[in-house]
C-alpha cells in the first residue's frame, strides 16, 4: 500500500496575508466582471485594485500558485488557517482544470478581465472550445501562465509510462527502422517534449545498452532520431524544427565515444530520413547548454579531457569564440560537482582547456577577466534593475510588451503576411493559419479582430486569381467552424455597423455559412439576434433556398423548423415539394411551420399539396393540419381558402370547409365573394343538414363582407335556385335590413 504524499509546508503569516489579499481582490473583480456591462465603473475599480495587488505580489519575482480542490498553495506552501476567499478562488480554478497559475510582472487590468471572463463561462463550454490554456494562449499573454491538468494524460502516465518506455526502447534496439504504432509515436513525442522525461529515456537507454557497447547505444539513438523525423515530417511538419532541437538537447547526454560514433554517421544512408540528414540536423541544433552538458559530463566521467572528447568538441563547436564561451560555462558546471571540490581542480581544468582548444587569449587578458567577459555574454540585462532610466520611461517600455501589445503585434503580423506573401501555396497555408487564429479569437469574444482577419483573407484572395480558390476554402472552414456558436450572443448587443459588417462577411463566405447560421437561429431566443440572423439568411436569395432545402432532413428538429420558416420567407413555388415530408414530421412545431409555409405561399400548387395532405393523412397529422387551418386568420391565406371552397370534399372535411368560409367572410375581396357564391350554390339532396349548415355559413359570410357585390349575390340567390339557398339568402338579407 503506497504512502500518502507528504503534507505541504506551512505558509508564513506574511505570505498567508498576501495570498488572502490576492484571493479577495480576485473574488471582487470576478463578481463585477460577471454582473456588470464592460464600461461599468465597478469593473474598472475592482480590476484596478486587483492589478495593484498583483504589482505588490510580483515585486520580488513571479507569484506561483498551485491549485488544489479546496485551497491554494503559494510556492508550494499552504496557509495554516482556512480562508473563504482562498477556498472559493481555488474551487473556480480547479473547476476549469487549472493545476498551477504563475503571475508575472505586467499583469494589468485588461489581462485580469480577460481571464476572469473566461473563468465566468461554463467549464464544459470552455473545454469544448479547446480548454482554458488554449483559450488563454489566444486571449491572454505572458503575464499569466496557466498550467492545465490533463487527467487522461495523468492517468496514462501513472499506469503505463514505464511500459511505454520499455516499448520504445525495445523498438529502438530491434533495428534501424523504428517499428511503433501511432499511439506509441505520440507518446514518444510527449516524452521528447518534456526535458525530465527525455532525460529519463536517455538514462534508460544507457542502462539497457551498458553491456552491449557504444555502437549498439548509438544505433538505438539513431533509430529514434530517424523514426521521429519521418513520423513528424509526415504528420506534423510544423513541429519538426522543435523536435530536432529537443533531440539535440538529448544528444548532450551522450558520452564522448557515443558522440563520435553518432557524428561518424553523418551523410550516411543510415542517417537519412527522406532528404534530411538527422545527425547533422540534430548536432547543428545543439545549443550551448547542450554542448556544455556533453563536455562537463564527459570530463566528470573521465576525470579529465580525452582525445575523443577533443575531436567531438571541435566537430560540434568549430568557432574559436564559441569554444571559449562553452568552456567557461563547462568549467562552472564541473566546478559545482565533486570533481570541482578537489584541490587539484584548477590544474585539471587547465589541462582540459589546453586539450580542447588550440587558442588562448591569456597573453592579452587575465583569466579572471576572460571568464567574467564570457559569462556576461550569457546573461540578459534586467531592465528593471537599471538605475539610470526614469520610472516613466520604464513604464512606457513595459507597455510595449504587455499582453495587449503582444496580441496586437501578432494580429498586425498576420495581416501583413497575408498581404506580402506572393507564393500561392504558401499563402494557402498562411490563410488557414489566419482563419484558425480568427476562430480562436471568436471563442474568447474578440469579434472585431476576428472579422478583420477574415476580411483580409477575402480582400487578398480577390486580389490574385491564384489565391482565390484557397481563400474560398479557408473562408468555408471559418463559416463551418465554431464561429456561429458564439456569434449569436454577440449580435444581441452589437450596433448596426458591427451587424452590417458581419453580414457582409457572411455573404463573402457564401453558402457554406447558411447551415451554421440556420442552426444558430434555431437555438437563439433573443428577438433582436433572431431578426438579424433571419435577415442575413434571407439576403442569400435563390442561393440560400438551395442550401436551406438540404436542412429539411437535419436530425435536429429545431433546424428543420427553421428551414421550413426560411423557405416560407423566400416565397415562390421552389422548395414547396421539400415541405411535404415535414407535414408528417413527428415534431408538432416542425409540422406547424411547414403548414404555415404552404398556407402563406398563396400559390395553387401549395393549395394542392395541402388538399392532398388533408385527404391522404390520418391520425395526429390530419388533426394538426385541421387545427392549423381552422384557427388561421392571416389574409395572405385567402387564395388557399378560395381554392379549398372550390375543390375540397365538403362532406369529409366539413370543419375545414366551414372554417374557410368564415375566414373569407372576415377577409373580404372580390375573389372571396366569388368563392362564397360558389359555396352558397352547392348542395347535396341526400345530405340536407350538412348542405343547410354550409349555405347558412356562406350567406352569413357574404353579409359580413357587405360590399355591393356581396349583397347582389345574396339578392340573386334569394330569388333563384334551390329553396334552401333562397331561404339562407333571405335570412341574411333580412339581417341587413
Amino acid at each position: 500500500m503506497s504512502n500518502p504524499p507528504p503534507a505541504p509546508p506551512p505558509l508564513d503569516p506574511h505570505g498567508a496575508l498576501r495570498l488572502a489579499e490576492f484571493a479577495r481582490s480576485c473574488k471582487a473583480a470576478a463578481r463585477a466582471v460577471a454582473l456588470y456591462p464592460g464600461n461599468h465603473p465597478a469593473i474598472a475599480s475592482s480590476l484596478g485594485r486587483l492589478a495593484e495587488a498583483t504589482t505588490r505580489l510580483t515585486e520580488t519575482g513571479p507569484f506561483q500558485l498551485q491549485i488544489h480542490a479546496d485551497t491554494l498553495l503559494l510556492d508550494g506552501a499552504a496557509p495554516q488557517k482556512p480562508d473563504a476567499a482562498v477556498g472559493e478562488l481555488a474551487e473556480v480554478l480547479h473547476r476549469h482544470l487549472i493545476g498551477a497559475l504563475r503571475v508575472n510582472a505586467g499583469a494589468d487590468a485588461d489581462s485580469w478581465r480577460t481571464l476572469l471572463l473566461l473563468l465566468a463561462r461554463s467549464p464544459d463550454e470552455v473545454r469544448a472550445d479547446g480548454g482554458i490554456s488554449h483559450l488563454w494562449t489566444t486571449a491572454g499573454g505572458p503575464s499569466l501562465e496557466i498550467q492545465e491538468i490533463d487527467y487522461a494524460e495523468v492517468l496514462r502516465e501513472k499506469q503505463g509510462h514505464a511500459a511505454t518506455l520499455e516499448q520504445i526502447l525495445a523498438a529502438a534496439l530491434s533495428g534501424p527502422q523504428l517499428q511503433l504504432d501511432d499511439s506509441a509515436m505520440h507518446a514518444l513525442l510527449d516524452i521528447v517534449g518534456d526535458p525530465a522525461k527525455l532525460a529519463e529515456l536517455m538514462a534508460r537507454l544507457d542502462e539497457s545498452t551498458a553491456e552491449q557497447g557504444v555502437d549498439v547505444r548509438t544505433a538505438a539513438f539513431l533509430s529514434l532520431l530517424r523514426g521521429l523525423a519521418e513520423y513528424v515530417s509526415r504528420t506534423q511538419p510544423e513541429r519538426l524544427e522543435a523536435i530536432l532541437g529537443q533531440m539535440g538537447h538529448a544528444a548532450g547526454h551522450l558520452s564522448a565515444d557515443g558522440m563520435l560514433a553518432l557524428l561518424a554517421q553523418r551523410q550516411r544512408p543510415e542517417a537519412m530520413a527522406g532528404t534530411i540528414d538527422v545527425v547533422g540536423a540534430v548536432t547543428d541544433r545543439m545549443s550551448d547548454g547542450s554542448v556544455v552538458q556533453f563536455v562537463s559530463g564527459s570530463v566528470i566521467a573521465e576525470r579529465g579531457a580525452t582525445e575523443r572528447l577533443a575531436h567531438a568538441f571541435h566537430a560540434l563547436v568549430p568557432e574559436i569564440t564559441r569554444q571559449r564561451q562553452v568552456l567557461a560555462l563547462a568549467e562552472e558546471e564541473v566546478a559545482s560537482s565533486e570533481l570541482g571540490q578537489e584541490q587539484s581542480f584548477a590544474e585539471l581544468w587547465e589541462r582540459v582547456e589546453s586539450m580542447l582548444t588550440s587558442y588562448s587569449d591569456a597573453d592579452f587578458v587575465s583569466k579572471e577577466y576572460g571568464h567574467e567577459l564570457t559569462y556576461a555574454r550569457t546573461r540578459a540585462v534586467e531592465v528593471e534593475q537599471t538605475s539610470d532610466d526614469p520610472p516613466e520611461r520604464l513604464s512606457a517600455w513595459l507597455t510595449t510588451v504587455s499582453d495587449g501589445a503582444l496580441r496586437s503585434l501578432d494580429h498586425l503580423l498576420l495581416l501583413d503576411l497575408l498581404a506580402i506573401e506572393e507564393d500561392a501555396l504558401r499563402w494557402r497555408d498562411l490563410a488557414h493559419t489566419v482563419i484558425g487564429h480568427a476562430e480562436d479569437l471568436v471563442r474568447v469574444g474578440y469579434f472585431d479582430q476576428a472579422w478583420q482577419l477574415a476580411e483580409r483573407v477575402v480582400e487578398q484572395a480577390g486580389a490574385d486569381p491564384a489565391r482565390a480558390p484557397y481563400g474560398a476554402t479557408a473562408l468555408e472552414q471559418f463559416g463551418r467552424g465554431t464561429m456561429m456558436k458564439h456569434v449569436a450572443s454577440h449580435l444581441r448587443i452589437a450596433d448596426d455597423e458591427v451587424y452590417e459588417r458581419f453580414m457582409r462577411l457572411c455573404h463573402a463566405i457564401g453558402t457554406p455559412v447558411i447551415a451554421p447560421l440556420a442552426e444558430a437561429l434555431s437555438t437563439e431566443q433573443d428577438a433582436r439576434a433572431r431578426r438579424r440572423l433571419r435577415e442575413i439568411l434571407l439576403g442569400f436569395g435563390a442561393r440560400g433556398r438551395e442550401s436551406v432545402q438540404k436542412l429539411m432532413s437535419a436530425p435536429n428538429w429545431e433546424v428543420r423548423r427553421t428551414a421550413a420558416y426560411l423557405l416560407r420567407e423566400f416565397g415562390g413555388a421552389e422548395g414547396l415539394e421539400e415541405l411535404i415530408p415535414l407535414l408528417s414530421d413527428p415534431e408538432p412545431l416542425v409540422q406547424r411551420e411547414a403548414i404555415q409555409g404552404l398556407v402563406l405561399n398563396g400559390s395553387d400548387r401549395a393549395s394542392e399539396i395541402l388538399m392532398r395532405a388533408l385527404s391522404t393523412t390520418t391520425g395526429r397529422t390530419r388533426e394538426t393540419l385541421t387545427q392549423e387551418l381552422v384557427t388561421l386568420r392571416d389574409e395572405r391565406a385567402a387564395p388557399l381558402f378560395c381554392h379549398l371552397l372550390r375543390h375540397l370534399d365538403r362532406r369529409k372535411l366539413q370543419k375545414v370547409y366551414i372554417a374557410s368560409i368564415d375566414a373569407l367572410g372576415a377577409f373580404g375581396g372580390p375573389d372571396a365573394v366569388d368563392a362564397l357564391k360558389f359555396a352558397l350554390q352547392q348542395g347535396d339532396w341526400w345530405s340536407p343538414l350538412s348542405t343547410r349548415r354550409i349555405r347558412s355559413a356562406a350567406a352569413a359570410a357574404l353579409r359580413r363582407i357587405g360590399t355591393p357585390a356581396a349583397v347582389d349575390v345574396l339578392r340573386e340567390a334569394s330569388t333563384h335556385g334551390p329553396r334552401g339557398m333562397r331561404a339562407a339568402a333571405r335570412a341574411e338579407l333580412g339581417r341587413l335590413g
